[in-house]
């Protein structure tokens, strides 16, 4: 996982009691559908219809588009503790499926929204800079290897 300490910060605060909001479990539910070598969250797939592999620069931007979610629409009282259920609830979902390449999923927040991305490793592409700290704003990507509630954990100490 990679965070940054304003994104620290941010989830120190956060309360994790709530169950995931259902419009949002009924997205990771869907789960992916793969297309012209990416992989898009089916439920995202018609609010995207226009979108082609061929108008972006390469796969990670198509899926970063296609898979991402402005958790404020969906609740507004807790996005960030949403966004954090939602990305465990997604993940889970892809490693209990065929052996898949490594999903990276990031949230970014700012004083409006937070937001969710999805993308799969690949060693040539990449959506976040390597410099996590250059981030003004709270920003975190973590693996679908990586044991999620147990790094966040140990992240937050």
């Amino acid at each position: 996982m990679k965070i940054n300490s304003a994104m620290k910060k941010q989830l120190k605060v956060e309360k994790f009691d709530q169950l995931l909001e259902p419009s949002l479990k009924a997205i990771a539910d869907l789960g992916f559908a793969q297309r012209d070598d990416c992989y898009l969250l089916r439920a995202l797939l018609g609010l995207a219809k226009d979108a082609r592999r061929a108008t972006f620069y390469d796969c990670t931007a198509y899926e970063c588009f296609v898979n991402s979610v402005h958790v404020e629409d969906y609740e507004n009282k807790m996005p960030l503790a949403q966004a954090i259920q939602f990305v465990i609830q997604v993940l889970m979902g892809w490693n209990t499926s065929a052996p898949r390449p490594i999903l990276i999923a990031i949230v970014s927040a700012d004083e409006l929204s937070v937001v969710v991305k999805f993308h799969v490793k690949r060693a040539t592409e990449q959506w976040l800079n390597e410099n996590i700290e250059g981030y003004d704003d709270p920003v975190m990507s973590i693996e679908s290897t990586e044991d999620i509630p147990s790094v966040l954990a140990a992240s937050l100490m």
